[in-house]
């Protein structure tokens, strides 16, 4: 047995400029004669090379350890530590639950999006950790493999941090504009194509104000943003937003840009690394005031664990609601997210002895779909899919419901509650298309084996009406004008 393959087989895989050190120190090698010594080595010793790890290292492993829990460990150990542009990329999802969504990972990457000299591009990184099985794709989303992390994912919570980002750099958008630091409804933000100099940003906004205004070429500077609403978040946090800044500094004949990073609250370390690296820092409690910040972290919360909300302590997404209500609209995008609360507090005041929100169940293909709302009412489970969509639900969409998620659904219901009634319900703000209307009505006249219901705007009305909850009645006029049809005045 060969001197490298001795110590892999003893200590484990191991990146080659550790395996170099060992070799060094136990065998009074140079450290020129440890590098060739690993260079030479062949089967069984292999060597994983798709990676970039600093100093042009590799990752060196036996034949007989790939896929082991160890070979598993090591391997992400050692992304995490040598490889920066994998590591970002790895602790966005770590931060948000080892789970996000495939249009917005890149932002919190530190790696381009279009071809960039001397810089690999995001797609190609991903594809790499796709390929080695640490990174797996559910649908619209990018997985952490929990062989490799040693969590599960939470949907739920990344969701939830999600929306409420989109909230809050909205807000900010509306702040900024107000001040005539941007142009008016100039911004592109997520889930649009944010790109500014080759990387993907949550917003880009084109700004007139001097020094930034390009007099000479006549063209605007640009504000670049991103939001971590991560409390306490540390230098590893913001690492993504520094780095991509550092690069695109160095770009010639760039527009004039001013990058903001906005955060709920920062530690002392990475406040100060911020500041060296001149970045405007937009924490949420010195931008707004105190009020707002509590009603967006109380928004944050809600959704993060709506269930236990709903089911103990229904009063205070309530008076959440009403507090939103007061507001004057300053967070009205933050009702479309607390659309399906409503409607599990809608079955909760009807009397409904269980309620479930975002109920994750297996797809069949090693994922997961999620039901927006499960309850049990009159010993019937109801699987509601919400639609707080301003613009009516298509054909292609329904298509989709129907073919996938509700065989799913049912397979996994009929398992756990077997021999009751099953209906699925989809219920959609902003209607439905006459192609999606159409497919529904067809597929509901023919199916006997559950039952399938769908309300529109009106439809949703008139189902709590004739349940007498007025509450939900005058939250889908109060809050929803503008979706689907016209109800008419507040009652």
């Amino acid at each position: 047995m060969g001197r490298v393959e001795e110590i892999l087989e003893v200590k484990g895989p191991m990146l080659s400029g550790k395996l170099a050190s060992i070799l060094e120190q136990e065998y009074s090698m140079s450290n020129e004669a440890a590098r060739q010594a690993i260079s030479r080595a062949g089967t069984p010793v292999l060597k994983l090379k798709v990676f970039p790890f600093s100093k042009n290292q590799v990752f060196c492993y036996l034949e007989k350890q790939y896929g082991s829990q160890k070979y598993r460990k090591n391997l992400y150990e050692s992304l995490k530590k040598e490889a920066l542009a994998v590591s970002v990329i790895l602790h966005a999802l770590e931060n948000s639950n080892f789970i996000m969504k495939k249009n917005l990972l890149p932002v919190y990457s530190k790696s381009p999006v279009e071809n960039t000299k001397g810089h690999r591009k995001f797609e190609n990184i991903i594809s790499d950790l796709i390929q080695q099985g640490i990174i797996g794709e559910m649908e619209e989303y990018y997985v952490v493999s929990p062989m490799y992390s040693g969590k599960d994912y939470n949907l739920t919570y990344s969701r939830s941090e999600e929306q409420i980002t989109n909230i809050i750099v909205t807000d900010f958008i509306s702040w900024a504009t107000k001040l005539n630091m941007i142009a008016y409804n100039s911004s592109r933000l997520f889930p649009e194509e944010a790109i500014f100099a080759h990387f993907q940003w949550f917003a880009t906004i084109p700004t007139y104000v001097t020094p930034l205004f390009d007099y000479k070429k006549n063209r605007p500077g640009f504000m670049v943003v991103d939001v971590l609403i991560k409390s306490d978040a540390t230098v590893q946090d913001i690492e993504f937003f520094v780095e991509k800044i550092r690069i695109i500094r160095n770009f010639k004949r760039l527009p004039a840009f001013v990058p903001v990073l906005l955060l709920n609250s920062v530690s002392s370390e990475a406040l100060q690394y911020l500041k060296e690296n001149k970045i405007i820092v937009g924490i949420l409690s010195n931008l707004f005031d105190k009020r707002y910040t509590q009603t967006i972290m109380n928004i944050y919360n809600v959704l993060r664990n709506a269930t236990a909300v709903i089911m103990k302590e229904p009063e205070k997404l309530e008076e959440l609601i009403r507090e939103i209500a007061k507001s004057e609209g300053r967070f009205n995008n933050a009702m479309g997210d607390l659309f399906e609360c409503m409607v599990g507090l809608f079955f909760s005041r009807l009397g409904s002895r269980y309620i479930e929100m975002n109920k994750l169940v297996p797809n069949g293909k090693g994922g997961k779909y999620e039901i927006d709302v499960l309850v049990e009412r009159d010993g019937k489970m109801i699987a509601i899919e919400c639609k707080a969509y301003r613009g009516a639900i298509d054909k292609e969409y329904v298509e989709k419901w129907l073919s996938s998620r509700i065989p799913a659904f049912r397979s996994f219901l009929g398992r756990i509650y077997p021999g009751r009634e099953l209906e699925f319900s989809l219920w959609a703000l902003g209607g439905f298309d006459k192609q999606a209307e159409d497919l529904l009505k067809e597929h509901k006249a023919n199916v006997k084996k559950y039952q399938l219901s769908y309300y529109d705007k009106e439809g949703i009305y008139q189902y709590a009406k004739e349940r007498n909850d007025n509450t939900l009645c005058e939250q889908v006029k109060k809050h929803f004008k503008g979706y689907g049809v016209d109800l008419g005045k507040e009652e």
